[in-house]
């Protein structure tokens, strides 16, 4: 299936292949910068991948509040249309409100979808949930593709029950960013909503695409992209023992990962923001963060730098 099958608007049936998970750039003043996020845009378009998302745990949503996260999106909307990049933003917060704000805002700005995931700190009862769902649905056009986030980190992980009943009652719910391990709970998604378009995350991607994952939400991408379209075209062939040995190859760059950027506990952006920053391919002129969550150390990066070259030579993106 081809990128421009989505050009159109995203839904259940076209949504697919392998979607970059961009970092948010920052000034040396801490604003965002939108030209770095401009040519970022074009380089995902230009290296072929199928689509690109912001401000989702790679992006450090967390640390964007509203007035920035319109800055970027706006700018970020703009690009992809310009060079007709499918376009994805995250917009998880603390409450609704905040949630549809960030919803209404990718929508005006031409953002095509969504991540959704559920407000923090505590969990929703039954009839909370369901409004949510509501109000999320209600804030965005008809042609505006939902995403859930089913990540462990938010209160309400899903299973296949769950999605059966959104996927019902929101047609505008297209699919599943499905980030946990277990085969069995991924099938039961697949078995009970089979219509919403699941993506796996790279540390499952060959065996969860065997049973039916449409795609990845990639931050390998952020540092080699030919490596995972490579990788998805060797699942689309059905070439499941090349995929099988290109997954246990990412595996082990993970180790490197946990080695050097880890350190005494970073996650997400902070390590992807990090392993950007080590790759030719994004414009990356600093892994800096915000706080509370401070950037990987210089001597943590340099030590990641030297094990990629030594150990993973294979890996390194070559424009």
């Amino acid at each position: 299936m081809a990128r421009e099958e989505m050009a159109g608007g995203l839904t259940r049936e076209n949504l697919h292949g392998i979607w970059i998970a961009l970092t948010t750039p920052f000034t040396a003043d801490n604003r965002i910068d939108t030209g770095v996020v401009r040519e970022n845009v074009r380089r995902c378009h230009a290296a072929g991948l199928h689509g690109a998302y912001t401000t989702d745990s790679d992006g450090e949503f967390y640390a964007i509040e509203l007035d920035d996260f319109r800055t970027l999106v706006e700018a970020f909307g703009d690009e992809c249309q310009n060079v007709g990049m499918p376009s994805q933003a995250g917009v998880t917060w603390l409450n609704t409100q905040g949630t549809v704000d960030r919803l209404r805002i990718a929508a005006d700005s031409g953002v095509m979808g969504a991540h959704v995931g559920h407000p923090v700190f505590m969990p929703m009862t039954p009839a909370s949930f369901d409004r949510f769902w509501e109000d999320v649905s209600d804030a965005v056009p008809d042609d505006f593709g939902l995403i859930q986030y089913n990540t462990p980190r938010q209160p309400h992980v899903l299973g296949g029950t769950e999605y059966r009943a959104l996927a019902e009652k929101f047609p505008k719910l297209i699919g599943a960013k499905y980030v946990q391990a277990g085969v069995d709970g991924f099938m039961d998604v697949r078995r009970q909503a089979p219509e919403l378009s699941c993506f796996a995350g790279e540390h499952v991607l060959t065996a969860f695409a065997m049973h039916g994952a449409r795609g990845n939400y990639s931050w390998m991408a952020g540092y080699n992209p030919t490596f995972m379209l490579d990788w998805w075209d060797e699942i689309e062939r059905g070439d499941w023992d090349a995929a099988a040995r290109r997954n246990e190859r990412l595996h082990a760059f993970g180790g490197i990962a946990k080695r050097h950027l880890v350190e005494d506990g970073n996650l997400h952006g902070i390590i992807g923001k990090a392993m950007s920053a080590a790759s030719p391919f994004l414009v990356e002129t600093t892994w800096d963060t915000r706080r509370p969550y401070l950037p990987v150390s210089r001597k943590g990066w340099e030590g990641f730098v030297r094990a990629a070259a030594e150990e993973f030579p294979d890996l390194a993106y070559r424009p």
